[in-house]
């Protein structure tokens, strides 16, 4: 609670260290027994959300008497009392029986039953000692036992057929590895690998007796084959007019402006537009297609200047900006996104983080909508600071986010 208090003071820097907090409707009216008073008619105090694994870890395994937290996997109050975590719930304690070693009856299959209600481990020993554990995700855990094993032997679990017990015996890592393999048909002591290059078939693989092989068909260069790869010595082997017939497949044999052509006597390089590949001209000019940069890039500087950073612009830069007013997936060609939420609540759809690693998006809340048409933030991928989705409440709320190419990270709002 003093944790709660000391971070609310800071929230509100108006308000004395030293004197009593009021939060909510009407801050200048508080209870004189009260130290800190919320107030409110639509909004309530929300604890922390635990998980209940993180009970038994540090810093919560240590935490003072007094404590409240909220635990997710039993969706109950906890309190800390005498160094132990106690369920403040009223259904836990109208529930509650003691086990007897005798047996039990009067048992409701429904409701009682022997385990953990949250992420915890059911835990079984003999002489103070762990000997079995079913852990918290359904796996049955067995301890290793104390025998000296060598390092070729390992530790298996027999069902015995005559007693039905469930016994623990060590055998050698080869006799386990012939049977894993022979119970998936793996009976090959060896697997291979093969390359051929048969001109009857078309790239295929085959396996068979462990051997995998690779088939890539090769031109001779003597015309005998239908099939496969040509390679640069075959190249050189055909004449001027066949090399000429070959490249016609591929270039256009006239002047035409569609980039690279061949003319009777001369190879002729053309103005490059959007439609057509060509040269860089000092004319107005449009691209098409990706285009990769290697070195620094520079927009508006003197000739011969050479950018100071990877890409440096002297003058102003504008981006695309959207204003939207119902739900809509972003795409490559936004940037910023103002939702309008006056008429109801939105959600924005962010791209699959995959192979985007570094774009950037900034999407804020517009309008009157208030904390009732809320804007919700949604990945398609990863998450956005750890969590499934980014909510704003508040409108002319802004937030800007980046992608690593798995997550979501909220670097400005």
């Amino acid at each position: 609670m003093k944790k709660l208090a000391l971070l609310l003071l800071l929230a509100l820097p108006g308000i004395s260290a030293l004197g009593q907090l009021k939060v909510g409707s009407n801050p200048s009216v508080i209870s004189k027994s009260s130290i800190l008073e919320l107030e409110s008619n639509r909004q309530g105090l929300l604890l922390p959300r635990i998980p209940g694994a993180n009970m038994a870890t540090d810093p919560l395994n240590a935490a003072p008497d007094g404590m409240i937290i909220y635990v997710t996997d039993s969706a109950s109050l906890f309190i800390r009392k005498n160094s132990l975590w106690q369920r403040m719930s009223s259904d836990s304690l109208s529930s509650t029986r003691n086990w007897s070693t005798l047996g039990n009856a009067g048992l409701d299959s429904a409701v009682n039953f022997m385990g953990t209600t949250d992420e915890q481990a059911l835990i079984f020993r003999t002489n103070n000692a762990e000997r079995m554990r079913l852990t918290a995700g359904g796996s049955l855990q067995v301890t290793s036992g104390t025998i000296g094993d060598g390092t070729d032997q390992v530790q298996v679990l027999v069902l015995d057929p005559a007693t039905g017990n469930i016994l623990q015996r060590t055998i050698a890592e080869a006799a386990f590895n012939n049977v894993i393999s022979s119970l998936n048909g793996l009976r090959d002591s060896a697997q291979t690998f093969a390359i051929d290059s048969a001109v009857t078939v078309d790239v295929e693989i085959n396996s068979a007796a462990g051997e995998h092989r690779f088939n890539f068909p090769t031109q001779d260069g003597n015309g005998t084959t239908s099939r496969g790869l040509l390679s640069y010595a075959d190249w050189q082997r055909f004449d001027s007019s066949a090399r000429a017939q070959i490249l016609n497949t591929a270039f256009s044999l006239d002047a035409s402006p569609t980039g690279l052509s061949i003319t009777t006597d001369s190879l002729v390089l053309h103005a490059a537009d959007e439609s057509n590949p060509g040269a860089v001209s000092t004319i107005g000019q449009t691209f098409a297609g990706a285009k990769t940069f290697r070195d620094s890039v520079g927009v508006g500087l003197s000739a011969g200047t050479a950018a100071n950073s990877t890409f440096q612009v002297n003058g102003s830069i504008s981006s695309n900006i959207t204003t939207i007013t119902s739900s809509q997936a972003v795409t490559v060609d936004d940037n910023t996104i103002l939702a309008n939420t006056t008429s109801g609540a939105i959600t924005v759809t962010l791209p699959s983080p995959t192979n985007i690693a570094g774009r950037i998006y900034t999407i804020k809340k517009i309008g009157t909508g208030g904390i009732d048409n809320e804007l919700t933030i949604a990945p398609t991928g990863g998450t956005i600071d750890g969590n499934t989705n980014y909510i704003i409440y508040n409108d002319w709320t802004f937030v800007t986010i980046q992608t690593d190419g798995f997550n979501w990270f909220v670097i400005k709002k």
